[in-house]
């Protein structure tokens, strides 16, 4: 091998080499400092416990406002409206069981601040008392079959809703629904972000 084709593959190996430890610490500065950043501001919400208990599911609508309801909440500025969600093939049981006063005084309970009289703007807290029909034909195979019902939870800031929240209950108690609503605003501060 002459002297020349040596020294064209040793600088040929340099190129590659000096090549090979550009691009490494090019993804190396890219992972710790660009992509880490957006690891940083991305907050991964971690269920609660009294989610896992029973089946529930939660969806965020709009992040921000969300972020900012929860101040209004602090203060008072909610207002709560419920209602049953009627049995077609059964006789309703829950409508006797509980008053719509009791459970709004559940959700009383759990934020732990009054709601304000007389204001213009406020967070809505709009629930439904969803009773199990365990006659209904068109039941989906996948609802719960043991349980009595659920609780659907809907937070609107001006009629925009802005976090969905839906939890099951096994029994007709008031102790087991009191702790289902605490467990729906539990969710929902758990799902406004810091940032």
């Amino acid at each position: 091998m002459s002297k020349t084709r040596r020294q064209s593959l040793i600088v040929n190996n340099f190129f590659t080499l000096a090549s090979i430890v550009m691009i490494s610490v090019t993804m190396i500065l890219y992972s710790k400092f660009i992509v880490g950043d957006k690891e940083i501001t991305k907050e991964e919400v971690i269920p609660l416990s009294c989610e896992k208990d029973i089946f529930s599911t939660s969806k965020v609508f709009n992040q921000k406002l969300l972020n900012d309801s929860q101040k209004a909440l602090n203060k008072g500025f909610y207002k709560i409206q419920g209602e049953y969600i009627k049995l077609k093939y059964s006789k309703s049981i829950i409508e006797e069981f509980i008053s719509l006063d009791e459970i709004d005084s559940f959700y009383k309970d759990s934020i732990q601040v009054n709601p304000k009289n007389d204001i213009n703007k406020f967070l809505t807290i709009d629930y439904e008392i969803i009773e199990n029909d365990k006659k209904d034909p068109n039941k989906k195979s996948k609802e719960c079959k043991i349980c009595s019902g659920s609780i659907m939870t809907s937070f609107k800031a001006d009629k925009t809703e802005i976090f969905r929240f839906y939890i099951d209950f096994n029994l007709y108690d008031k102790d087991e629904i009191k702790r289902r609503i605490d467990c729906t605003i539990k969710a929902y501060k758990n799902n406004v972000k810091k940032i």
